[in-house]
């Protein structure tokens, strides 16, 4: 009996002294896990409620429902705006059809009438002097007759001398009675022509006058058919200044599409803020500190209740080792981990991380060694270890279970285990 107290007595010191030597332990650890808030994203009365502290939901479950009746209303007036503003793009876009056709069609007709006017006005260019030149010739004409007039006179009026002569010798008998009625024949002759010269004269007076008045018919409608052709380059630059309103209607088309988007937009901004009415868990977990009541307002993006998830990924172990301790702490070391709350249970987990900085940095009123008396005081640092097992046992390991860990130095089980 000695004997084995002896052993029992070396085999506890021998394992007391392997935990001290090749493990690093605290009891200064607690479990740690995503606590996801839960809010709504639209304000509304409460009108159902789907779920209650410490239920268990599934990711999508509903948690609850809002009155949808505003959010109805306005889901139906951004419709109505929306069939308003599709209305209108589309009168837009015949509108700009409409002009566009239009504004082309006068300008067309325009530049056709500015052509016909040119074409008139060259026409009426081309009959003035046409006029011109035939007015030029009659007067030449006259100037060519009137020129003859005193000839015909000269003849007349020596033919009436011969006359009056022969008829003074006839009498007296110096001459034969034939004589004379020769000398009566050619004034006769020469008083005929000299009448049908001035016949002439008359008539290409007359000719002239006419002829000037056709020149000046000409020139009225030379200036006629010039105002017609300012009137048309009028019309044509007013037909091409229409042509911006095809621009205008271009632009007006473009903001009623763009009117349209917006009105699609708000239609889908309504839409969705009906469909967040009903309030879903955003993933699967235990619901926690529920404040929502049935009938109370609930205001936009303000936590109601927690969703703490329990799957081994959302739940990790915070331990606090101290500051001689973690100079044998190295990343991916095995790590023993026993929860307060589950005895007859250990835990296999591994060292992840450590923290940038020591608690006391983080704390609202960080101490300042710099002022007053010193004191040393040992820092711990918290280090994160994971869980290895593949999920939580019966969901029992829930944040802020105090936990105490066992920090296996002799052997590594994930890469990377250099100084942290």
């Amino acid at each position: 009996m000695a004997s084995l107290l002896f052993i029992a007595a070396i085999g506890g010191v021998g394992v007391l002294w392997f935990h001290s030597h090749w493990q690093v332990t605290t009891n200064n650890a607690y479990v740690v896990g995503n606590i996801t808030p839960v809010s709504s994203e639209v304000g509304g009365t409460v009108v159902a409620l789907y779920t209650d502290d410490n239920m268990v939901v599934a990711a999508g479950d509903p948690i609850a429902q809002l009155d949808p009746v505003p959010y109805q209303l306005q889901v139906d007036q951004a419709q109505a705006d929306l069939r308003q503003a599709r209305a209108e793009a589309v009168a837009a876009a015949v509108n700009v059809r409409f002009v566009k056709d239009d504004r082309a069609n006068l300008l067309v007709g325009a530049e056709a009438r500015r052509e016909e006017a040119d074409q008139a006005m060259q026409a009426a260019a081309v009959e003035v002097e046409t006029r011109q030149r035939i007015h030029q010739r009659e007067e030449e004409a006259l100037a060519a007759v009137k020129a003859r007039v005193p000839g015909f006179e000269a003849l007349a009026k020596n033919a009436e001398d011969y006359r009056v002569r022969f008829e003074r010798l006839a009498a007296n008998g110096a001459v034969s009675i034939q004589d004379r009625d020769d000398r009566e024949a050619a004034h006769r002759d020469a008083i005929a022509k000299l009448e049908a010269i001035r016949s002439e004269v008359a008539a290409a007076e007359r000719q002239v006058l006419a002829s000037e008045r056709q020149v000046q018919e000409s020139m009225v409608r030379y200036k006629q058919a010039e105002r017609l052709l300012s009137n048309a380059k009028a019309v044509v630059g007013q037909a091409e200044a229409a042509q911006l309103e095809m621009d205008v209607a271009s632009s007006q088309s473009r903001a009623a599409t763009d009117r349209v988007a917006l009105a699609e937009a708000k239609f889908r901004q309504a839409q969705l803020s009906l469909s967040n009415c009903l309030i879903r868990a955003p993933q699967a977990g235990i619901v926690s500190r529920r404040t929502i009541q049935l009938g109370q307002t609930v205001m936009p993006r303000s936590p109601f209740l927690s969703i703490v998830p329990l799957d081994i990924d959302n739940v990790w172990v915070v331990a606090n080792f101290t500051e001689d301790q973690m100079a044998r702490v190295r990343l991916g070391h095995p790590v023993r981990v026993r929860v307060d709350a589950i005895p007859d249970r250990t835990y296999e987990g591994w060292v992840e991380s450590v923290s940038g900085g020591t608690g006391t940095v983080f704390s609202v009123f960080p101490a300042d060694n710099a002022t007053g008396n010193f004191t040393r005081v040992v820092q711990r640092l918290p280090v994160r270890i994971r869980f290895n097992g593949p999920k939580n046992y019966d969901t029992r390991v829930r944040p802020g279970l105090s936990s105490r860990v066992w920090v296996d130095e002799t052997s590594l089980i994930r890469k990377g285990g250099g100084a942290w």
